[in-house]
């Protein structure tokens, strides 16, 4: 199953508590999500008023309606694209899209450990280490002369990334675009909405990093909302310039404007929360330094993102050639459907991981523990509940309302949803042992994706199995290894045994 995994950090578009007062710092670190500006309802507020306050202020709730805001994007974007643009416009389009899809692979893997060593130094650490990190038990609050650090070295680096998207995107894109431009109904029109979307790509990866640098100060609830409201701008003002007539301009440049939007608010918060910088600023030499601390983990993530990339699109590409159009659909839509299932109930986890970094670098097991453990269940359920309404009622529905559109037959369809419920599983884990700045997931994890990838073309040349080897293949690979072993190793890292953790609860070490 496709999906970009141990990205733990956050959200490019593509997601502290406390403030800075007077020049000192007050962190308190009662879970995510408040914000101290904002009023708490006293006893006197009415129960609508209550329940309106926490969901305004969690982060859980927040990150639900960016993910339904993306879904959003396809049912009300993608019909004003089919029904404004020419085909051959509408076709180049997806060129424009694929190409702006590997953005999360040309971040090399950076944001990853950005984001950590942020929450490392949000939690007191004194120093950072290419591999693994040093404990800090005695920490009491952030270290703001590394954050500053960190905030220039960030800023260095992506631009070096953006000049180097530039030539790569700028060469590969340009001969690309060169091949469909002929076929547009204003060639003109479409070489300057290659440029725009070039244009936003680019700036997407120079600015985004102050999002991922917020949310590694633990501002998750900021960082989400900020999302969501480019996700809303970046909707609404397609939506406006497609009906205006805008035609390929119209989304990569609403992307331009939510991207700026989204720049400047989370700028403006970070630099908020850093207060002035210490004397003395950010030399050259240790601007580079820092970078090569930061390189060993993330070429790695970077890898593994490279090849989760590249075994979705493999997959795609042999369903559609060896069992034709109708099957690549089911296969596809069915995929489509368990990765929403499985992005909902990952938000459990995926707003705690800032404050998850901060507790590991003062080495507090016991509160990691206590945090991590109903995050778990929590994302258990909500994955097994959606998953099991997916699977009763999917099929039902669209025999009764689309009978030409189906999903994969069962069994397949239960076991797909029981990968993706241990891929998850293992995900899960294994970005907890990232907390720990290592990676001892890398190579098992691509050999897994390419050796699955070799057992569905033996399984599809020599079987009748037909779309049950793109089901059975990744489930066995991965159980082989992965499924059990990444789970088993991120609950020795809190101290205690996997099933002893579930089932006897955060206060029962190993």
């Amino acid at each position: 199953m496709h999906r970009w995994v141990w990205v733990w950090s956050g959200a490019r578009v593509w997601g502290v508590k406390g403030g800075l007062t007077g020049g000192v710092w007050m962190f308190p670190l009662a879970g995510v999500g408040s914000v101290g500006s904002e009023p708490t309802p006293g006893p006197e507020s009415g129960l609508l008023a209550r329940v309106t306050q926490r969901l305004w202020r969690s982060a859980v709730v927040w990150s639900w309606v960016m993910n339904g805001l993306r879904l959003t994007a396809g049912v009300v974007v993608l019909p004003l694209l089919v029904s404004r643009l020419p085909a051959p416009d509408f076709n180049t389009y997806f060129v424009f899209l694929s190409l702006s899809s590997l953005v999360p692979i040309l971040d090399l893997g950076f944001s990853t450990s950005i984001g950590r060593a942020v929450s490392y130094a949000m939690g007191g650490a004194r120093e950072l280490r290419p591999l693994g990190f040093v404990p800090e038990p005695g920490a009491t609050g952030p270290n703001r002369e590394l954050l500053w650090r960190l905030l220039h070295t960030t800023r260095a680096l992506y631009r070096l990334l953006t000049l180097a998207a530039l030539a790569f995107l700028g060469a590969l894109g340009t001969w690309a675009v060169a091949r469909a431009v002929p076929q547009t109904s204003q060639p003109a029109l479409t070489w300057v909405a290659w440029g725009l979307t070039l244009l936003s790509v680019l700036w997407e990866i120079y600015t985004g990093w102050w999002n991922v640098f917020l949310r590694g100060m633990d501002r998750v609830l900021s960082s989400t909302r900020q999302v969501t409201l480019a996700q809303v701008i970046k909707i609404t003002l397609s939506c406006v310039l497609l009906l205006a007539g805008g035609g390929l301009l119209s989304v990569p440049l609403a992307g331009l404007v939510a991207s700026m939007v989204q720049r400047a608010l989370a700028r403006r918060e970070v630099l908020s929360l850093l207060g002035p910088e210490p004397p003395g600023g950010t030399d050259p030499l240790t601007v580079r330094r820092l970078i090569g601390t930061l390189w060993p983990n993330s070429w790695r993530i970077g890898l593994q993102l490279f090849s989760f990339y590249l075994a979705g699109q493999a997959n795609t590409l042999i369903c559609l050639p060896m069992l034709g159009l109708e099957a690549s659909g089911r296969y596809g839509f069915t995929l489509q459907l368990l990765n929403i299932c499985s992005g909902m109930a990952q938000v459990w986890t995926s707003v705690k991981w800032p404050y998850l970094g901060q507790l590991r670098i003062r080495q507090d097991l016991a509160t990691m523990r206590r945090v991590f453990w109903p995050r778990v269940w929590l994302q258990y359920l909500t994955y097994v509940g959606l998953a099991v309404a997916m699977v009763l009622a999917v099929p039902w529905l669209l025999q009764r309302w689309h009978p030409d559109k189906q999903l994969l037959p069962m069994p397949w369809l239960g076991l797909l949803a029981l990968h993706g419920f241990l891929e998850m599983n293992y995900i899960l884990w294994g970005t907890l042992i990232s907390t720990e700045n290592r990676t001892p997931f890398t190579w098992p994890i691509i050999v897994s994706n390419l050796v699955s990838f070799g057992l569905v073309l033996v399984l599809l040349h020599f079987s009748s199995l037909g779309l049950g080897a793109m089901v059975l293949a990744p489930l066995v690979v991965h159980g082989v290894y992965n499924h059990w072993k990444w789970p088993r190793e991120g609950a020795r890292g809190l101290g205690t045994g996997y099933w002893r953790f579930l089932f006897r609860g955060p206060g029962v070490p190993g």
